[in-house]
């Protein structure tokens, strides 16, 4: 077996970042061996996440979430003091758009694509995946979710591109066919936070949408008039994957 030294077991768990068991194998001795001799010489242990080859998020992943966010995306977090993570769940039929957000957060995600079966009457299947837990994530859902639930502030809107708006359309948007109206499902928002996204809609791109009460008792829904309809197309309508073209149209 070739000599550990306490400078070797340190390059190799700290700076190579290889398992105990990859060290094991490397230097021909056990795991748990490796596992002592890091403890007696105060080696820490490395969180699952420091071994991630990507730690930051690229300015497109940026962009993605803080508009998958304002539409089906959520942030989790198991406990106070864990890292939080992003989880990712369509419809079947959207399986494709679920692929879309796979390629994106690729550098955060160790599993494929998973399908969930729901037995319960009127239910549907559904695709998704979750992202490794992260500070990265976790960062976000303490900005976000301030109540432990989604809250809009002014920090995160003002981060908001058409990238994002194209994603937030594609999660939760629809086109009335009777009147070419187009609408995003807010119901999980307040009328005061309706109220935020309807003014940095107006200041950055003067797109002017109203606030209407939903069908659901109590909930508020943003709609757009043809005029306003027009102006957020231009903005997204480059982003629109072709299986969800349909929105456009």
């Amino acid at each position: 077996m070739a000599k550990l030294t306490v400078e070797t077991v340190r390059q190799e768990y700290l700076v190579n970042k290889l398992t105990s068991y990859e060290i094991a194998a490397k230097y021909r001795c056990s795991a748990a061996w490796v596992n002592t001799f890091r403890k007696r010489h105060g080696i820490r242990t490395l969180e699952p996440w420091e071994r991630n080859e990507q730690q930051v998020l690229s300015q497109h992943q940026t962009e993605y979430i803080y508009g998958a966010l304002l539409g089906d995306d959520c942030l989790k977090r198991y406990h106070s003091t864990g890292n939080a993570y992003l989880s990712v769940s369509h419809s079947k039929s959207q399986a494709e758009y679920v692929k879309l957000k796979y390629e994106i957060m690729g550098g955060f995600v160790k599993s494929g694509i998973k399908v969930y079966y729901d037995r319960r009457p009127n239910r549907q299947d559904s695709v998704g995946f979750r992202t490794i837990c992260h500070p990265v994530f976790t960062k976000l859902y303490e900005e976000i979710y301030p109540l432990r639930r989604k809250t809009i502030c002014r920090e995160w809107l003002e981060q908001l591109t058409p990238f994002s708006l194209a994603i937030w359309y594609m999660d939760d948007g629809s086109l009335t066919q009777s009147n070419g109206q187009m609408r995003i499902s807010t119901e999980a928002f307040s009328y005061q936070e309706q109220n935020q996204l309807q003014s940095v809609l107006a200041e950055k791109w003067k797109i002017h949408p109203r606030i209407k009460p939903s069908q659901a008792a109590g909930k508020w829904i943003l709609y757009f008039n043809a005029a306003e309809r027009d102006k957020f197309f231009a903005l997204v309508f480059h982003y629109m994957i072709d299986c969800m073209q349909y929105k456009l149209r």
